[in-house]
C-alpha cells in the first residue's frame, strides 16, 4: 500500500480502511502463490541456492526494501491446479520427508485448500460471535442472578432486534428492500449444526455484494448490524431458532422480547442443564475456525517472505516471522469491513517479517522506527542522485526529508534559487535538520569485523592495521619500568615509616592517594607530626646524590 495509517492499541495496529479498499481491487485472495514442492535441506539456510531453486521452479522472487509496498502477485486458477499436480507428481517416500522438515512443511501447506469468499465469512463470523458471546456472558455475570444462561439469551435477543431495526433503517437509506429474515437465520442455524455446503453461496454475502460494501461508509454499518444479528442468531440454541422460524412467517419480523422471555421460561430448566455444552461447542468451532482460516493462508506467508530473502535471515526464520504475523492478523480481523483476509493478513504478515528482520539483521540493534527512517533517507538519496547527477549536501536531504514544515522549507528553497542568505533563525533550523541527517546516515552505516581479510590473498585481517590506543607502546612500557626500579631504589634509601608514609601520600603502592589525616590515623599520630615526616623524607629525595637518576624522567 502506498500509505499506511496506524494507531497503537495494546500490540496491535489497525489498518486503514480506504487503504486496504484501493488493494481489494488488485488482490484475490483465493488465487495465491504456488507452493515449492521441495526444497533441499543444505539449501534452505543458503539464500542464494534457494533463490536459484525458486528460480527453477518457475517462481519469480523479487528482493523488496522493508519499506517496500509490493504485495505478492496472485496466480490464476490454472496456477493452484498447476500447484496440485506439481504435488502430486513430487510424492516423497516417508523416510526422506522425515528427515526433512522444511519438505514435510512446504508439502503439507500445499495441499490444504484455499478457502472461497463464503467459507472465510462463515469462519469469520464463528469467531466474532464467541468474541460476542464472551463480553455479554461477562456483563450478565456481573449483573448476577440464578440462571445466567437464561439471562444471557434475553440480552442476545434485545441486542438482536436492536441490530435488525438498523439493518431496516440503513436498507430504506440505501434504497434496498431489507434482507430476508427467514433465509438469514436457517444459513445461522445451518452454520451452528456445521452442515453448510461450500458449493453454496452466503446469502449474507449476496446482499451485501449487491451495493457498494467495503468502499461506501453506509454499506459498511449496513454490514456491521447485519453481521451482528447473523452472530447472535448463530448463538442461539436450536430449540429457540426453531420457534423463530415458526413465528416469522406471520409477522414478517422477530417475536417480541416478551414472547422470547416467555420461550426461554418455559424451556429454562433444559437451557440451564444443556448450558455447559452450549458454550463449549461454540467455542471449539471458534477454535477450529481460527485454525482452519490460518492454515489456508500458510501459503500466503511462503509467498510473502521469498521476497525478503537475502536478509541474513534464514528463509525458514522468516517464514516463522511470517506466522506470527498471520495468527496477529486471525486475531484482528474483522470481516465486517468488506475485505478479503488475505488483503489484511499480508500486511500483519509483512509487518512481522520486517521488525525480525529490523531486529535480527544487524549485529547493532536498530529500532524499528528508525530502520524505516533510513530506508526513506536512501530513497531520497537515490533520488537525488538521479536529478542532480551528484550526491547531495545533509542540506538537500533535510528539505526533502520534510524535517522543516512545509513553509519553511519553501522559504529556504526559494533562497537557494535566489542565492540570498538565510536569516540567523531560519539557518539554524536548517543546520539542525542537517545535523539529523548525518546522524540518521552514521547509524545507517553496517558495523565491519575487525577479523575481516584485507589484501589480495587475505593474509591479514582489518585489526591489524588499527591503533589500539589502550595499550602502552613498548617504549613506553620499558621507560615506566626503568621509572619505577628507580623510584623504589630511592625510597629505599629512606627510613621505613618515611618510606611507608610517602607511598600512602602519593598512592605509590595501589594507586590510592590519601589525605594527612588518614595517614596520621593509620600511624596513630597527628597529622601535623605526618606533614614533618612527608616533608623530611621530600627533602632527602631532593638531595643531588638521590634525585640525579630521577630528573632523566621529568
Amino acid at each position: 500500500m502506498a500509505k499506511r495509517r496506524t494507531k497503537k492499541a495494546g500490540q496491535g495496529r489497525e489498518v486503514d480502511t480506504q487503504e486496504m479498499a484501493a488493494v481489494e481491487d488488485e488482490r484475490d485472495h483465493h488465487n495465491g502463490e504456488p507452493v515449492i514442492p521441495f526444497i533441499d535441506d543444505d539449501d534452505a539456510d543458503d539464500p542464494r541456492l534457494m533463490l536459484e531453486q525458486l528460480e527453477e521452479m518457475g517462481i519469480s522472487v523479487s528482493g523488496n526494501l522493508i519499506g517496500s509496498d509490493a504485495f505478492p502477485d496472485p496466480d490464476d486458477e490454472e496456477g493452484l491446479e498447476d500447484l496440485e499436480e506439481d504435488v502430486e507428481e513430487n510424492k516423497l517416500d516417508g523416510a526422506a520427508l522425515a528427515d526433512d522438515p522444511v519438505r514435510m512443511y512446504l508439502k503439507e501447506i500445499g495441499q490444504v485448500q484455499l478457502l472461497d469468499p463464503n467459507r472465510e465469512t462463515w469462519l469469520s463470523s464463528q469467531m466474532a460471535a464467541v468474541s460476542l458471546l464472551n463480553q455479554m456472558l461477562d456483563q450478565v455475570k456481573a449483573a448476577g442472578g440464578e440462571a445466567p444462561y437464561s439471562q444471557l439469551l434475553i440480552v442476545l435477543y434485545e441486542r438482536v432486534i436492536q441490530y435488525w431495526t438498523e439493518v431496516s433503517a440503513s436498507s430504506e437509506e440505501n434504497g434496498i428492500d431489507a434482507p430476508d429474515l427467514a433465509r438469514l437465520i436457517d444459513e445461522a442455524a445451518t452454520l451452528r449444526q456445521g452442515i453448510l455446503d461450500e458449493r453454496t453461496d452466503s446469502y449474507v454475502r449476496v446482499f451485501l455484494e449487491q451495493g457498494d460494501w467495503g468502499r461506501d461508509e453506509h454499506w459498511t454499518v449496513l454490514a456491521r448490524s447485519l453481521f451482528e444479528v447473523f452472530q447472535i442468531v448463530y448463538l442461539m440454541p436450536h430449540t429457540l431458532v426453531a420457534r423463530l422460524m415458526s413465528n416469522l412467517k406471520p409477522q414478517k419480523g422477530f417475536p417480541s422480547l416478551e414472547d422470547f422471555t416467555r420461550w426461554v421460561q418455559e424451556e429454562h430448566v433444559a437451557l440451564e442443564a444443556n448450558a455447559e455444552a452450549e458454550l463449549e461447542e461454540i467455542r471449539k468451532h471458534a477454535n477450529q475456525s481460527a485454525e482452519a482460516l490460518t492454515r489456508a493462508n500458510l501459503r500466503l506467508v511462503v509467498s510473502v517472505a521469498k521476497r525478503y530473502m537475502m536478509r541474513k535471515i534464514s528463509f525458514l526464520d522468516l517464514i516463522q516471522e511470517g506466522n506470527i504475523g498471520l495468527l496477529r492478523a486471525v486475531e484482528k480481523f474483522d470481516h465486517t469491513k468488506g475485505f478479503k483476509f488475505s488483503t489484511y493478513a499480508t500486511w500483519w504478515i509483512r509487518q512481522a517479517i520486517s521488525r525480525a528482520i529490523a531486529d535480527q539483521e544487524r549485529t547493532i540493534r536498530i529500532p524499528v522506527h528508525m530502520v524505516e527512517t533510513i530506508n526513506r533517507l536512501m530513497r531520497v538519496q537515490r533520488d537525488l542522485v538521479q536529478q542532480l547527477g551528484a550526491e547531495p549536501d545533509t542540506e538537500h536531504l533535510a528539505l526533502e526529508m520534510d524535517f522543516l514544515t512545509q513553509e519553511e522549507t519553501e522559504h529556504v528553497r526559494q533562497v537557494m534559487r535566489e542565492g540570498g542568505k538565510l536569516d540567523p533563525g531560519m539557518a539554524r533550523k536548517l543546520r539542525r535538520a542537517a545535523n539529523k541527517v548525518r546522524r540518521i546516515l552514521r547509524i545507517s552505516q553496517e558495523p565491519m569485523s575487525l577479523e575481516m581479510p584485507v589484501g589480495e590473498e587475505d593474509s591479514s585481517q582489518l585489526g591489524d592495521f588499527i591503533e589500539d590506543d589502550k595499550v602502552i607502546g613498548p617504549v613506553d612500557a620499558a621507560a615506566r619500568q626503568l621509572l619505577k626500579e628507580q623510584v623504589r631504589g630511592a625510597l629505599n634509601a629512606l627510613g621505613e615509616r618515611e618510606r611507608e608514609v610517602l607511598e600512602m601520600r602519593f598512592g605509590l603502592k595501589d594507586g590510592q592517594e590519601h589525605t594527612l589525616e588518614e595517614v596520621g590515623k593509620y600511624f596513630g599520630v597527628t597529622r601535623e607530626r605526618i606533614r614533618q615526616i612527608e616533608a623530611k623524607a621530600l627533602r632527602k629525595l631532593r638531595h643531588p646524590t638521590r634525585s640525579r637518576p630521577l630528573r632523566d624522567y621529568l
